[in-house]
């Protein structure tokens, strides 16, 4: 370890006005979101796609993106030329099912038969599907975890749209909580 890198926690802890805890937790914050920032992107990315109906176009660009993610992610734990290459073939065709199955969702003769709605839920679903299935094939937990969060974003997401006044009167709930406990405190 070099002694650079050593002292950078200290100086940080140095800083007048910034307690220790809070320079360290600032630190490890930042490293997390740096490290997992991917794994955050494959979580957010479907989420806002389903969130706001997006197009096909959409959801067709980010089968490279999650395919490149996991190769990246299987690439770190894999020392040989060989077992580098399995991994690049095995993520291809994954994500080129997936690819083909996409293609499959949006053809003339199913799209008729699904709303926006529809569509965009069975999009997560076999996004996760093809997370977790990358995940397994690459050995990576945090992608199979990826993967089950979007798998039950689907059921969670269907629930939301069902509960619109449930989640407006729970807002307003809070607004109101909020607002009392404003008031009374000045």
């Amino acid at each position: 370890m070099s002694s650079a890198h050593s002292e950078e926690p200290e100086e940080i802890s140095r800083r007048p006005g910034l307690p220790q805890e809070t320079a360290s937790a600032r630190g490890g914050i930042a490293h997390w979101l740096l490290a997992d920032s991917p794994y955050i992107l494959m979580l957010l990315l479907p989420l806002a796609g389903v969130t706001f109906r997006l197009p096909v176009a959409y959801w067709v660009s980010l089968i490279p993106i999650f395919g490149a993610i996991c190769i990246v992610a299987g690439w770190r734990r894999l020392g040989s030329r060989d077992e580098r290459l399995k991994l690049i073939v095995m993520q291809t065709l994954n994500w080129a099912a997936f690819l083909l199955a996409t293609y499959l969702v949006f053809s003339s003769s199913v799209q008729g038969l699904l709303n926006p709605v529809a569509s965009s839920l069975m999009m997560l679903t076999l996004l996760a599907l093809g997370t977790f299935v990358a995940g397994l094939e690459a050995l990576v937990w945090r992608l199979c975890v990826v993967g089950g969060i979007l798998f039950l974003a689907v059921p969670a997401i269907g629930w939301l749209k069902q509960s619109a006044a449930l989640l407006l009167l729970a807002t307003l709930a809070v607004i109101a909580l909020g607002g009392l406990t404003w008031w009374v405190s000045e």
